[in-house]
């Protein structure tokens, strides 16, 4: 009679910077089309059969694969074990060529506990098997004209003429049709999901949906993961080991949990002013998966995008573990030295660029923006750090992340910061770009004196310390350096 199950796990290491490697759009759909159709449980199932199950206990999540099977007595583990994983990398390394995968496995009564207290464990050090790309057995070959990181292995022709490619590139060298048309990738999906035109082919058809002002000619990329969710899944095990109600609740949370990022990155993608106008999808979502989000589109229209998928993300996760967190907070409630639990919330990394900066570049730099927000506000409550890197360049920006609670408040509500911003766009770009060198060369009271002169005090005075020696923050919350940079793409904000 089984006593549990052994839970063997996979998942793509770095799949954010895997799946931007190469510069063009079609490339990275490609890639995120081979991704769920290499993860989709029925590939998967195919593979394994015989040997585990995919396991029903676990959330969905793009690039990870989670299979079980019984633990049964006198069962030689790991010998079985070694099998899943030899039959699931060979799958994995056919459709993805140049990615990196690893497994970690773990034995006990419930996946929850298994992943709290051994899988993640294991991750942090670093005790897993890793599946690594080939290394290239001629040192000089020619390298992939697509991507520069790989030997190109043969000539395939591309829009702009034929060339050498390598072996994962020449998967992502499909057509259109091909990168579309597949409703398990996160862009697939979400059209399926809103109904809408799909994308533009390339990045630079991307960039010109937005408005005249903004050029035409910049992206944002948006990084998103969720706050505390570690916390919440711990507890939910611990408390779990003794309530049975609690220990069944986690696959429907992580389920809930995983349709809140899907819902919400639908209603942010609707909700945008751009979107609104154009009926046309004009949001690429590259990953999608759990709490785990990337996507592009025009810069003018990212903050609308990220302040919605938080405040619509957060309020989704509050609804589906309301319950959950009412019982374990007071089961938790005389046990010394553990503090009440709060709903997980989400933060992200927002990076503003040229249409023609490498998207690994922004995909790696918008994951700082968000460690940075993560680790300023402790993961206690939606963040969000920002960067202009045209304007301020690649260095990390000198004004501190902001909650979204001084940036939107609940049911779209406008803030006293977000009110004095939308006055703040209103002063032409060239003396906004003036008040910005003002600020750096000789401080907010300089500024200050700038826009007295040429009359925008008004406009910039919620921004200024009301103390000449700045021990006090301003009026909205927000310091003069870090508006002049919001406003910069605030227009649909």
């Amino acid at each position: 009679m089984s006593e549990g199950y052994v839970y063997v796990d996979f998942g793509a290491v770095r799949i954010q910077q895997y799946l931007t490697r190469t510069p063009g759009l079609r490339g990275h759909r490609a890639a995120s089309n081979s991704l769920a159709r290499a993860t989709a449980d029925a590939a998967i199932q195919e593979v394994v059969e015989g040997l585990a199950e995919v396991n029903p206990e676990a959330g969905k999540a793009d690039g990870v694969v989670s299979l079980r099977f019984p633990m049964e007595a006198g069962d030689e583990r790991e010998g079985r074990v070694r099998r899943l994983q030899d039959l699931v990398f060979a799958h994995l390394r056919k459709a993805l060529p140049g990615a990196e995968f690893h497994s970690i496995w773990g034995a006990g009564e419930s996946y929850l506990a298994v992943h709290a207290r051994i899988l993640q464990p294991k991750v942090r050090h670093g005790q897993v098997r890793h599946d690594l790309p080939p290394a290239a057995e001629f040192p000089l070959a020619v390298p992939c004209r697509m991507c520069h990181t790989d030997p190109a292995v043969g000539v395939e022709p591309l829009p702009d003429g034929s060339q050498m490619l390598c072996l994962d590139c020449s998967m992502r060298n499909v057509t259109r049709r091909q990168t579309v048309a597949d409703d398990r990738s996160p862009e697939g999906r979400l059209l399926r999901g809103i109904g809408l035109a799909p994308a533009p082919d390339e990045f630079t058809d991307l960039a010109a949906l937005g408005s005249k002002a903004s050029g035409r000619n910049h992206l944002a990329t948006v990084a998103v993961d969720g706050n505390a969710f570690g916390v919440f899944f711990k507890a939910l095990a611990d408390e779990g080991s003794r309530d049975e109600e609690l220990r069944t609740a986690k696959t429907e949370i992580s389920c809930a949990l995983s349709d809140a990022t899907r819902a919400a990155l639908e209603t942010a993608t609707l909700e945008l002013p751009l979107t609104v106008e154009r009926e046309q999808l004009c949001v690429v979502p590259h990953v999608v998966g759990g709490d785990d989000v990337l996507v592009s589109l025009p810069a003018d229209q990212a903050w609308w995008f990220t302040l919605t998928f938080l405040e619509e993300f957060g309020r989704l996760v509050r609804e589906a573990t309301a319950e959950v967190l009412d019982k374990l907070n007071k089961l938790r409630a005389g046990q010394p030295g553990l503090p009440e639990l709060e709903p997980p919330t989400a933060s992200a990394g927002v990076v503003f660029a040229h249409v023609r900066h490498p998207l690994n570049l922004l995909a790696e730099s918008a994951g700082q923006r968000l460690s940075e927000a993560k680790r300023v506000f402790g993961g206690r409550q939606a963040s969000v750090q920002w960067l202009d890197l045209t304007a301020d360049g690649p260095e990390a920006p000198a004004h501190l992340p902001l909650a979204l609670s001084v940036l939107r408040s609940e049911g779209r509500g406008q803030t006293p910061a977000a009110v004095a911003l939308s006055r703040l766009v209103k002063v032409p770009a060239s003396h906004r770009a003036r008040l910005t060198e003002a600020l750096r060369g000789g401080g907010p009271l300089t500024a200050a004196a700038i826009a007295d002169r040429v009359g925008h005090l008004d406009a910039i005075r919620p921004f200024i310390p009301p103390s000449p020696r700045h021990d006090q923050p301003p009026a909205a919350g927000i310091g003069l350096g870090a508006a002049l940079g919001l406003a910069r793409w605030w227009p649909c904000a």
